[in-house]
């Protein structure tokens, strides 16, 4: 079953949109480039899913696609989503920064069960290197400290199923001087990680400072859920409707609700007696 949430992908047609769409995170400002204004966390692409990402019923967080197949990077290397910010909404200079959160999950597709990655799979999202990380380390390729440094960073923030490894934040990119900005990171799936789809969580903060206090309130997290290569884009789709889907109670939640249905009952029929 595929969800209105996600039909614009799946109406056009995969093959299509593997090959020639683009899409980003779109990164706002509450109320612009003043102090107090929260990040906000939207579409924005060549298909009209502004307001309308489909949220997991899980976590309620947004939920973004991502195709490691998408012809563009190879089977397990894209960079889509990419992130945009459109003008005025910063100051010149001012950085956002990505933060990794949480584990990896796995859907399955022998299953069609979500659960913990396997040991061997994880995903990478390289981020930027610290300008001065990278200064010292070209200057100093010589130097120890540096290099690890540097390799630190260059290795990008990696999710596991144990969690994340490397940087838990990196830069994503810095305002220009119209207040924009727009970056393709690169996200990469292990060579030995099982064909399936995956689901990692992340968020967006800035380390601009206004009066020497964070100025900008972070962002909601939110997910991706990529498709790997070997699963069907049907496959793909019973992925993601499983998050986007009303979760079925469970046996003890029903039994509670009967007997909150049969209490009210008794008492209806004590109030009708009374009378």
């Amino acid at each position: 079953m595929i969800r209105s949430s996600i039909l614009a992908f799946a109406m056009l047609g995969y093959a299509t949109f593997a090959q020639a769409v683009h899409y980003d995170v779109q990164v706002g400002t509450s109320n612009g480039a003043v102090a107090g204004s929260k990040l906000e966390i939207d579409f924005y692409g060549d298909y009209d899913l502004a307001g309308k990402l489909p949220v997991d019923t899980q976590t309620g967080y947004k939920i973004f696609p991502g195709y490691f197949d998408d012809l563009e990077g190879g089977p397990r290397m894209t960079d889509d989503p990419g992130f945009q910010s459109f003008s005025n909404a910063f100051l010149y200079g001012e950085e956002v920064h990505f933060r990794a959160v949480g584990a990896l999950s796995y859907w399955d597709p022998n299953t069609g069960a979500w659960g913990d990655a396997a040991s061997s799979a994880t995903v990478t999202l390289y981020g930027a290197i610290p300008a001065n990380v990278w200064i010292n380390y070209m200057l100093n390729p010589g130097n120890a400290a540096y290099a690890a440094e540097y390799n630190y960073y260059a290795g990008g923030t990696v999710y596991g199923a144990d969690g994340i490894s490397g940087p838990q934040t990196a830069a994503v990119d810095a305002a220009n001087r119209n207040g924009t900005f727009h970056s393709h990171l690169d996200w990469k799936l292990s060579d030995s990680a099982p064909a399936g789809a995956y689901l990692l969580t992340l968020q967006l903060w800035s380390p601009a400072t206004e009066n020497g206090e964070q100025k900008y309130i972070d962002s909601d997290p939110f997910h991706v859920l990529f498709k790997s290569a070997g699963i069907t884009q049907a496959q793909y789709d019973e992925a993601f409707d499983s998050r986007i889907a009303a979760a079925v109670p469970e046996a003890d939640t029903w039994a509670m609700l009967l007997v909150g249905l049969a209490g009210l009952v008794v008492w209806r029929r004590r109030q009708v007696s009374a009378a």
